[in-house]
Formats: structure tokens, C-alpha cells, sequence
């Protein structure tokens, strides 16, 4: 008598047919791994996420000390250019966003432009944003 007549199935022969069909409530599984491949997995995402998080960490710190002592600069050099500097940003940013806001056929060469440097500002300040919450909410978690 076969193991299959019995109800359990041969796991020593191949499955013949798919795995997971369309409609099975039972979840897709991955593959089993041996001890030493799931361990090296592990270590792959963990360092994965570290390098991730130290790049990320890097890239908003250094961008942020940057504009401001760019700033600083600027208002030592003349309060008035300083001034100027921001107006001028906040006005790049407003025609960036008018620009965003239009059809891409009717946008022109400057169009383009402005909506590239407000879509960067706009990635750069989630950026940002996004690193200092991150780095707020890991510390929350290891409170608890």
C-alpha cells in the first residue's frame, strides 16, 4: 500500500500539479530554507536596512547643514541678499508648482524647469521630514 492511499501525500516524489491555485484561502509560502541560508538571509536584509537607514540618515543631515550655512553666509555677506535669496526660492517654488499643475504639452522649456527644481526641493524636504520621523519614532519604540 502507497502512502497516497492512506491520505498523507509522498513528499519524495515532485508535486505534479501548481502549488497554489486562484481562489485558495491557504497562504503562499516560500520555499523551506536550511538553517544556514535563512540565517544568511537574515544578515543580508539586516545590513541591507542598516546601510538604507545610515545612507538615508547621511544624505538629510549633510543637505540640511548645508542650506543653512549657506544661509548663515548669505546673511552675514548682506541681511538684504539673504532676503532676496528667499524670495527669490519661495517664487521658484510657487511657479514651480503652477507649472506642475499644467498640462505637460503646454509646459516650455522654463515650464520644465521650474516644475524639475520643485519636484527635487519637494523630494529633498520629504526626505528630510521623513528621516526625522523615522529617527523620532524608533526612538518611541525603544521606550516601550
Amino acid at each position: 500500500m502507497s502512502d497516497e492511499s492512506m491520505g498523507t501525500p509522498d513528499l519524495r516524489k515532485p508535486a505534479t500539479g501548481p502549488a497554489h491555485r486562484p481562489g485558495d484561502p491557504t497562504p503562499v509560502t516560500d520555499p523551506p530554507r536550511g538553517p544556514v541560508r535563512g540565517c544568511l538571509h537574515a544578515i543580508g536584509e539586516f545590513l541591507l536596512e542598516l546601510v538604507g537607514e545610515v545612507l538615508l540618515g547621511v544624505l538629510a543631515t549633510a543637505s540640511l547643514a548645508a542650506a543653512f550655512l549657506l544661509a548663515e553666509l548669505a546673511y552675514r555677506l548682506s541681511p538684504a541678499l539673504s532676503y532676496a535669496l528667499g524670495a527669490v526660492g519661495v517664487l521658484v517654488v510657487v511657479l514651480g508648482v503652477r507649472q506642475l499643475r499644467r498640462p505637460r504639452e503646454r509646459r516650455g522649456r522654463r515650464g520644465r524647469v521650474l516644475a524639475a527644481a520643485t519636484a527635487g526641493l519637494g523630494v529633498w524636504l520629504l526626505l528630510c521630514v521623513f528621516y526625522a520621523s523615522l529617527s523620532d519614532a524608533l526612538d518611541l519604540a525603544s521606550v516601550f
